[in-house]
């Protein structure tokens, strides 16, 4: 059977099917830095390279609609085929992609994490959540005010700077570790992250639990630095790894007492297998730290750490009108999860009463490592085309003839570290854009990725557009750099910009030329206080 032909779809109607909030996905297939620069409000964000990675994961059924979009609506075409040749039966292009929208006066937001950012500006305003500038901090301490100072953020952000003092406990840990490290309710509390979102979010939640001192530190990392305080570095204080039993029996009571008062609903181990016997729209997000998640977890479920919850959210689900299940070992961190992405707006949040403990009670197995899935198409490009080893690239680049190494991993990966002499061309850019770096189709073409899977992707596309010789570094740039090789860094190769690079970049790999700048951060965190501007604005006409 042939695949479905994608439909055209006007940015009017768009437009109407998010304001009926009518079950779709919208995914915007451009990379991760062009995103964002600019987006259409709550699209999920899936760069056509990685589609076959990761959308079934984000699109767990394929009769659900799908939206895609790019700049002008040419990758978003070939995105459209891509899905239609793995089973999804629903697709619409946004004709004119990105610049027709923004034509049609439809609004545009900027940022990653959007949607969390902004709950987290509303809840500064609703809940008036105390927070205390840096200067102010130093001089309280000064005069010999003790705060316990708590950084919510992963292990690996704490790691690279945190303030001094600061304990390392991620926020969907916060409510279990905190009655250890903060036995009287009476102390002062200074809860951080590199801006604000997840100090006000940790803030709150410990207000919430009785803690009437808790701070959130106003603008957290950046506005320390900013004000010329030191950072503090290394994994110097991290949280329990295993709570008290009396620490995890009040966050437990208080988790309880959240569930009631917002009415979330539990399910059992037997309806959630029922669930999936019906094949019924779903996500199922393990709320636990990574590594307890590869240490086993139920088959299928998704990592979304409760802590980065708020900020990850749109890289989870794409339906947002989907059931949402979370899960942890029992109740307590799913609870909070679950009562959080309830007050993000989700409309169906519900949580796995026991979590994986009840699961392997009924002798369900759990599954360990990173999810096994099988990658759309890549056995059959791996089947036809070469590889060629690190060792014998590196000597053909040191010969007279020396091929041409095209990068198609993200453009932060390749200004942070990429083969001397190599072109960055993002493999869902690939198409439009080949002949630019390689006009003639008998051109010798190595391409390289980190693992050797995206590379191996795009050297199939070359093949069926023409291109005869093409080879993939084998084991990716992994196996290039364990064995000694360098790697340079910078935009040379790159037909990229500084700030669409910088908004590709994840947080723990900022260095060098992608370090946020004085300005940048002024810039964001003014960006992300703006956010908040409409909540005040309606306080105010209530009269509060």
């Amino acid at each position: 059977m042939p695949d479905a032909p994608a439909r055209a779809m006007t940015p009017a109607d768009l437009h109407t099917l998010r304001q009926r909030q009518a079950t779709h996905a919208l995914l915007d297939v451009r990379e991760r830095g062009e995103f964002n620069l600019g987006q259409i409000p709550g699209a999920t964000p899936l760069p056509r390279g990685l589609l076959e990675l990761r959308v079934e994961a984000l699109v767990p059924r394929r009769d659900v609609p799908v939206v895609v979009y790019c700049d002008n609506g040419r990758r978003s075409a070939l995105a459209a085929q891509t899905l239609a040749a793995m089973g999804y039966s629903e697709i619409a292009v946004l004709a004119g992609g990105l610049a027709a929208w923004r034509g049609a006066g439809y609004p545009l937001v900027e940022g990653w994490g959007v949607p969390g950012k902004d709950y987290g500006e509303k809840v500064a305003v609703a809940k008036r959540i105390p927070q205390l500038a840096p200067a102010e901090v130093m001089t309280r301490q000064q005069h010999g005010e003790r705060f316990l100072v708590i950084d919510t953020r992963t292990p690996q952000e704490y790691e690279r700077g945190h303030l001094p003092g600061a304990y390392g406990v991620p926020g969907g840990q916060l409510a279990v570790a905190i009655h250890d490290l903060v036995p009287d309710a009476s102390a002062t509390i200074l809860v951080h992250c590199a801006g604000r979102t997840r100090s006000i979010l940790g803030a709150q939640l410990l207000r919430r639990m009785g803690f009437a001192n808790a701070y959130a530190l106003e603008n957290g990392t950046m506005a320390w630095q900013m004000a010329g305080f030191e950072l503090e570095r290394g994994a110097v204080r991290p949280a329990p790894t295993t709570p008290s039993p009396a620490a995890r029996q009040l966050a437990a009571a208080f988790a309880a007492q959240v569930a009631r008062a917002e009415g979330l609903p539990f399910l059992d181990v037997a309806k959630l297998v029922a669930l999936r016997a019906a094949d019924a729209l779903h996500y199922l997000v393990d709320v636990r730290m990574p590594d307890e998640y590869r240490a086993g977890h139920i088959a299928g479920a998704v990592v979304g750490p409760g802590g980065q919850l708020a900020l990850q959210s749109e890289t989870i689900v794409a339906v947002r009108d989907a059931t949402v299940v979370t899960c942890c070992d029992g109740r307590t961190r799913a609870i909070l999860a679950a009562s959080l992405l309830r007050r993000m707006g989700y409309p169906d949040v519900r949580v796995l009463d026991g979590g994986t403990t009840a699961w392997q009670a009924k002798a369900l197995p759990l599954e360990t490592g990173e999810p096994r899935r099988e990658i759309f198409g890549l056995a059959a490009a791996r089947a036809r085309t070469q590889t060629v080893a690190a060792a014998d690239l590196a000597a053909e680049l040191a010969g007279r003839r020396p091929p041409l190494v095209l990068d198609v991993r993200g453009s932060s990966d390749f200004v942070l570290g990429h083969i001397a002499g190599s072109h960055w061309l993002a493999r869902g850019k690939l198409e439009p854009q080949i002949a630019s770096i390689a006009p003639d189709p008998a051109a010798r073409l190595v391409v390289v990725s980190d693992s050797g899977v995206r590379s191996t992707l795009a050297a199939a596309t070359l093949q069926t557009i023409g291109y005869g010789d093409v080879r993939v570094l084998a084991g990716g740039l992994g196996v290039w750099t364990a064995a000694g090789r360098p790697l340079a860094e910078g935009l040379e190769g790159a037909d990229v910009s500084l700030a669409e690079a910088k908004g590709d970049v994840e947080v723990v790999n900022r260095r060098g030329l992608l370090e946020r700048s004085r300005d940048d951060m002024e810039r964001y965190l003014a960006w992300e206080v703006g956010l908040g501007k409409k909540y005040e604005h309606a306080a105010e006409d209530r009269g509060g």
